[in-house]
């Protein structure tokens, strides 16, 4: 078995031929191409959906620390977290991100187990708080368009996302396993830091800050083209739709994620498909695309740094 600077050198060798090779598929493939809508869209409004790109990034970076009781170096956790955005294009649903993390906290002198550990209540914290906007953007959406109808329909709206998401957790058996699993290693984590409150703040805000600035970046390439919707509907589209496409197991969600943002779109503000489709490449594009080299960059470092 390889070990040391071997196995890394033939690990990133074998991850830059999958980007190298998807890169070249979305070249190929001119409809899924976004530098001709790019070129139609309003720089003044790229600005902000860059910005809140990178504070995504920023937020993901505190979400790791606030969840190790440990003290983990901050640029380190922040290298790891570009480095996610090139790993994932080689691997389906973040699973890359979450091995680079899990990585990086090993290294960092934290026990296997209890990297697993921050790793898993990390995904977990992000998993309930995403629910939880759901059930929020999707009460404030439905009450818009039923503002005529009784108030109980918000709550109606709010109950049906509910069940219908336990409904699909318990019904799955591959996410019920996962989930399982995921509170199983979590457990031991939590309890620590129920002793460490600030941090579990961070983690937490951290977490939040990642859907949330996800969201506005999304609403800003809408409006970089023109368009404008409401913050509610794009955010309720932005998680739904994130949510959706990264279930389909294609390295990066390309294609998915793209199809499936672009209907909810359609769904949450009533528009055509065909009319976001621009507006999702952009956003695509801030988000997955123009991160890839400076995550390559980070995976480097870290990787020459013996960090990961």
């Amino acid at each position: 078995m390889l070990r040391g600077p071997m196995a890394r050198r033939m690990v990133t060798l074998a991850l830059c031929s999958v980007v190298a090779y998807v890169v070249l598929l979305q070249i190929v493939r001119h409809d899924a191409d976004p530098l001709p809508a790019l070129a139609k869209a309003d720089a003044v409004w790229l600005v902000p959906a860059l910005l809140a790109s990178a504070a995504g990034s920023v937020g993901a970076t505190f979400a790791v620390v606030g969840f190790v009781p440990e003290r983990v170096s901050f640029r380190g956790a922040l290298l790891a977290q570009l480095s996610g955005f090139f790993v994932n294009l080689a691997t389906p649903s973040g699973l890359g991100s979450a091995a680079v993390n899990t990585r990086f906290l090993a290294r960092s002198g934290i026990p296997q187990t209890q990297a697993l550990a921050s790793v898993a209540l990390g995904q977990i914290v992000g998993l309930a708080l995403h629910v939880l906007l759901i059930v929020g953007f999707g009460a404030s959406v439905g009450a818009d368009y039923a503002a005529s109808l009784p108030t109980g329909t918000t709550l109606l709206v709010a109950a049906s996302v509910v069940a219908a998401v336990v409904a699909v957790g318990g019904g799955v058996p591959k996410l019920r396993r996962w989930l399982v699993a995921r509170l199983r290693e979590a457990r031991p984590r939590f309890g620590q830091l129920l002793h460490q409150p600030g941090k579990l703040t961070v983690g937490i805000l951290g977490q939040l800050a990642v859907t949330l600035m996800a969201a506005v970046c999304l609403y800003c390439c809408a409006r970089a083209f023109g368009l404008a919707p409401g913050f509610a509907e794009v955010t309720l589209a932005q998680l739904l739709g994130s949510t959706v496409g990264s279930a389909v197991p294609v390295p990066g969600g390309i294609g998915s994620v793209d199809t499936a943002l672009a209907v909810a779109l359609r769904v949450t503000t009533g528009t055509p498909t065909g009319t976001w489709v621009p507006v999702v490449l952009v956003y695509r594009l801030c988000t997955f695309w123009l991160p890839l080299l400076p995550g390559w960059l980070a995976f480097l470092r870290l990787q020459r740094r013996e960090e990961i």
